[in-house]
């Protein structure tokens, strides 16, 4: 019946904090009003996310967002003494009802950091143009797993490529370190949109640059979090390497946001010479184009290069055939 249902809803829903979830006032801050306005956000619908957030938890992903929800942001004071994880799981609930969309690890990050800055309600429909809009490849996933994260995975290549162009030198040390790669290190960078790197306020200048600038400049931003820290890398030994570049103490959580923008700039100047111009291109579209996220992709674990006519289905195919080779190869050695 009804009332049956409502009552159920009601129990799901005491698990994120009461009955009935309320979206609690929050001071809107100079911060978010630029971040909305760099992003195109103007229209906010009150009654269609009081709609959402009167809906039970998701079956399919609530598990999955309140396990990550539980550590988001989990040592910065700052962020704890704000926003809570009541306000951080219903926004999540409420956009894959929504969208329709799975949730995907590291979507907690993104959502708590438009928290920090914006009410909930602006916060929401903040992250839902970030997700749909500016950067869909990041996020998405699908039945059959071929394009989970492929934004994600084309921005860590297109990193490392940048890297390899500004700064052969730490490149060819990081390159020649036994079991390390690219997806190694530069992948949870990429994935989390920097957000691995710490102190929390310094990540929020990060984004300052990133929502102003560009979304794509992500993963010029990660290689130029390495090239930043080169005399720290090029010190270390392979061991204490591996800790300084681990997801869980990102750089010993030293970040220096002026430093990396600044040479994030830099960087940007030597890619957008016209002998750069297909890598800028990459740039300009792996967030946004699924065709291009999967092109560079497969360019890049195949090594190699990809007319643009080729279908994403073509690509894809390639791809398989390559992985499908190269196991047929180790199988006969």
């Amino acid at each position: 019946s009804n009332q049956a249902s409502i009552a159920l809803g009601g129990r799901l829903l005491t698990k994120i904090g009461g009955s009935l979830p309320i979206m609690r006032r929050n001071d809107d801050t100079l911060r978010g009003k630029v971040w909305r306005l760099m992003l195109g956000v103007s229209k906010l619908d009150a009654s269609d996310y009081r709609l959402q957030i009167t809906k039970e938890e998701s079956h399919a992903y609530y598990s999955k967002i309140r396990g990550d929800t539980k550590r988001t942001f989990f040592t910065s004071e700052e962020y704890n003494s704000r926003v809570s994880e009541e306000r951080l799981v219903r926004v999540l609930n409420s956009f894959v009802h929504r969208y329709e969309q799975p949730y995907c690890q590291g979507m907690d990050a993104i959502a708590a950091g438009l928290l920090y800055v914006m009410p909930e309600l602006n916060a929401f429909a903040t992250f839902a143009a970030l997700m749909k809009v500016h950067f869909p490849t990041y996020f998405y996933s699908d039945k059959n797993r071929k394009k989970d994260l492929i934004g994600a995975f084309s921005g860590s290549y297109l990193a490392w490529h940048v890297i390899k162009i500004c700064d052969h030198e730490i490149y060819e040390h990081l390159k020649s370190l036994p079991a390390f790669h690219p997806y190694t290190y530069l992948f949870p960078l990429v994935a989390s949109f920097q957000a691995i790197a710490q102190p929390f306020k310094e990540l929020m200048r990060l984004w300052d640059f990133l929502f102003c600038f560009g979304v794509h400049l992500n993963c010029v931003l990660a290689a130029a979090q390495i090239i930043v820290n080169k005399k720290l890398l090029l010190n270390q030994n392979v061991r204490v390497l591996q800790q300084i570049l681990s997801q869980r103490n990102w750089m010993n959580k030293r970040l220096n946001a002026r430093d990396c923008i600044d040479c994030a700039m830099g960087l940007i100047q030597i890619l957008r010479k016209p002998k750069h111009g297909k890598l800028w291109c990459d740039i300009s579209e792996h967030a946004s184009k699924f065709d291009a996220a999967v092109r560079i992709k497969v360019e890049y674990d195949t090594g190699v290069s990809l007319k643009e006519v080729a279908t994403e289905k073509n690509l894809l195919e390639k791809e398989a055939n390559f992985k499908q080779q190269k196991s047929t190869e180790n199988d006969e050695q």
